[in-house]
């Protein structure tokens, strides 16, 4: 006969008799005598995470996890808390760990299709909630998502038939109903899209996901019905919610903020000598046995990178690397503050080529291919951040610094859903997404003087007006030919909304972009003075 610990007796018999305040109190007490039994792990986690400490409830589940592997419930809550935390990635591993155990666990296929979608892994998150749908046949909430993802990619025809039959499961169904509106508007009928999304917004049961959600859908459609005051308030409000739930993640007024580290960053190029920064550190040699040539594609979010990421990617022989930052992996030792930027500053030849082969490792990690006989295009717009590290670790490299119209940058940046980290947290107001503008763009004035950098700017509204002779001419700054492939750019961006501009991206060639400000000046006004000097010195008409 096997000897069962007496506490962890009494908590398995609070959870028998369904007396869960008795368990979690029991749990508590067990978990200080020293038992380390999984189910009281988890329940002492459980109390921790209700009298907010997150953290040591993860590391509880952690623990249960690692004592028993196969420990399904362990494995659900350690990701759902991780999720409720808002750490995606760690909550997607651990929902995938139940996949593994259990491959048709609905909560399971839910929780890592979720998590996929919020890390723009799309197609990923397509299959699970397919297979979510099938497993549970009643259940309309994975056909609601599906729909979303089908409006989405612009399959009307899809994204209306998965929210006819989430609704015909759940009549009323929220999810079905922002769907249908997405439908809306790619039919052409805005005036339908805003009625739905005007009677989901009097509902009294939206949680802040979807009321978030249903304001972004009504937004766009009283954009497209020329009502921008209306418009604006919309996505004004949208904004002040997320603000509110990601607030106590990202203070405004702390070092690490985007806007304070360029600001920093550029008083620290003017103080330096010019000469000391152009002596690079040697070449990058695991850079040229790597690739043909290296190109970077900067400036600020909004600026037209992706169009012309997607364009450049179409030539058989550039490979683009979109917005992943092997970069960042390759200087994890160098901070973002003056210490940082001192040692960047007095970097040696052995120190930049171990920079150096990391990032190239990682570059080979992401593509696998012999890149050798092609072009690399790292895209990752806010790189203008990292243009000291570029200048230091590759100095042969090629930059392409992307432009447009400053108001419409702002304009377009606080409009967009984002997914928010430190830096788009400071886009969900006006005054934070101009000021960060003007931070990195000040930046860039200082790291070209200072700096050597080969750099071509490249104007949105130049690509837009003449596509062709625009995309020649940076394919040969380049150094790589013309090839017809580079106008299919609209063939590319598929059903994988990774950045806002897919969807737009999908529609071809098109100026609606171009000059939308102007349908917003009345609500740019408070931060037009501070993008006047901008506006004039890239050459764009005054506000």
């Amino acid at each position: 006969m096997v000897d069962v610990d007496p506490h962890y007796a009494a908590v398995a018999e609070a959870v028998r008799r369904g007396d869960r305040p008795q368990a979690l109190n029991l749990a508590a007490r067990a978990l200080k005598r020293g038992v380390n039994h999984p189910l009281v792990l988890v329940l002492a986690a459980e109390g921790l995470e209700e009298r907010g400490h997150a953290q040591p409830a993860i590391d509880l589940l952690r623990a249960a996890t690692s004592a028993a592997p196969g420990h399904r419930v362990a494995w659900i809550r350690l990701a759902a808390l991780l999720a409720r935390q808002r750490r995606f990635r760690e909550a997607a591993a651990a929902f995938n760990a139940v996949l593994d155990l259990d491959p048709d666990n609905y909560q399971a296929l839910i929780g890592a299709g979720e998590m996929s979608l919020l890390l723009g892994d799309v197609p990923t998150a397509e299959q699970r909630y397919l297979r979510a749908s099938e497993v549970t046949t009643g259940a309309a909430a994975p056909l609601a998502v599906l729909a979303v993802i089908a409006a989405q990619r612009r399959d009307v025809a899809a994204a209306r038939d998965f929210a006819g039959r989430a609704e015909a499961l759940e009549p009323g169904l929220v999810g079905a109903e922002m769907a249908l509106a997405r439908a809306d508007l790619l039919d052409g009928d805005p005036a339908l899209a805003e009625a739905r999304m005007r009677r989901a917004l009097m509902r009294a049961d939206l949680d802040d996901d979807k009321r978030v959600g249903a304001l972004d859908i009504r937004a766009t459609a009283l954009d497209a019905l020329d009502q921008p005051a209306e418009a604006f308030a919309d996505y004004a409000a949208r904004n002040e919610i997320q603000r509110r739930i990601h607030g106590a993640n990202f203070d405004m007024d702390a070092p690490e903020r985007a806007s304070s580290i360029a600001r920093r960053q550029s008083v620290y190029l003017r103080q330096a000598s010019p000469a000391a920064w152009r002596a690079a550190p040697g070449e990058d040699r695991a850079g040229a046995r790597a690739v043909r040539g290296h190109v970077f594609l900067l400036g600020f979010p909004r600026s037209g990178t992706t169009l012309l990421e997607k364009a450049l990617s179409g030539h058989p022989s550039i490979i683009a690397l979109e917005e992943i930052n092997h970069l960042a992996r390759a200087t994890l030792d160098m901070p973002p503050d003056e210490s940082g930027w001192r040692r960047l500053e007095n970097l040696t030849e052995e120190e930049a080529d171990l920079c150096r082969q990391t990032y190239w490792q990682c570059v080979h990690e992401s593509h696998g291919a012999d890149l050798s006989d092609r072009w690399l295009l790292d895209k990752l717009p806010l790189h203008t951040l990292a243009l000291p590290h570029i200048a230091r670790l590759f100095p042969t490299a090629k930059i392409l610094f992307a432009l447009r119209d400053p108001r419409d940058v702002v304009l377009s940046c606080f409009r967009q859903r984002f997914q928010i980290n430190s830096a788009m947290f400071e886009f969900l107001t006006l005054e934070g997404a101009a000021g960060l503008y003007d931070a990195v763009m000040s930046l860039a004035v200082v790291a070209r003087a200072t700096l050597a950098l080969n750099v071509r700017e490249v104007r949105h509204e130049a690509v837009v007006a003449d596509f062709d002779a625009e995309v020649a001419d940076i394919l040969d700054f380049i150094g790589a030919g013309w090839d017809p492939a580079v106008r299919t750019f609209a063939d590319r961006v598929g059903g994988q909304a990774r950045t806002p501009s897919y969807p737009q991206l999908a529609r071809g060639l098109n100026a609606d972009g171009v000059g939308q400000w102007r349908r917003y000046q009345a609500q740019l006004a408070p931060i037009l003075g501070r993008l006047e000097p901008w506006i004039a010195r890239f050459g764009y008409p005054p506000s």
